[in-house]
């Protein structure tokens, strides 16, 4: 079963990266709690279901004028997805970002049922836990 949330996972990440939600919405349960890479900003609060990804979704658009990111590395941890690469972003205000990121994403049943983007690989290295 892991190795299918790996495959469900590239598949959101293609969605994403495509810039095109409903394939990443298949992916995710309706009730999926997301903490995007910006959380930490914007007082730690989830994205819940799929109306909050959109808004999450919403949000992004209205704030970069481009955003790509780029997977290093993906691994399998049971029900847990870690994945590590880089974010490259322009917000509309001209400014970039560039950065690490990960992504630590739990499945249940076939769906993403929780999600959170790290600011840095140490970080969703830690959340993410020891590898047994």
């Amino acid at each position: 079963m892991s190795q299918e949330n790996v495959e469900l996972f590239r598949q959101g990440m293609e969605a994403f990266l495509r810039h095109d939600i409903e394939p990443l919405l298949e992916v995710s349960h309706p009730e999926i709690e997301w903490y995007p890479f910006s959380a930490q900003v914007e007082g730690d609060v989830a994205y819940r279901g799929h109306e909050g990804v959109r808004a999450w979704w919403a949000n992004l658009n209205a704030t970069f004028e481009e955003f790509e990111a780029s997977i290093d590395e993906v691994r399998d941890e049971g029900d847990v997805v870690l994945a590590l690469g880089h974010l490259r972003a322009r917000f509309r205000s001209g400014i970039t970002l560039d950065s690490e990121v990960g992504w630590v994403v739990r499945f249940r049943g076939g769906l993403a049922v929780w999600g959170r983007a790290y600011q840095s690989h140490a970080e969703a290295l830690e959340a993410a836990g020891p590898r047994e």
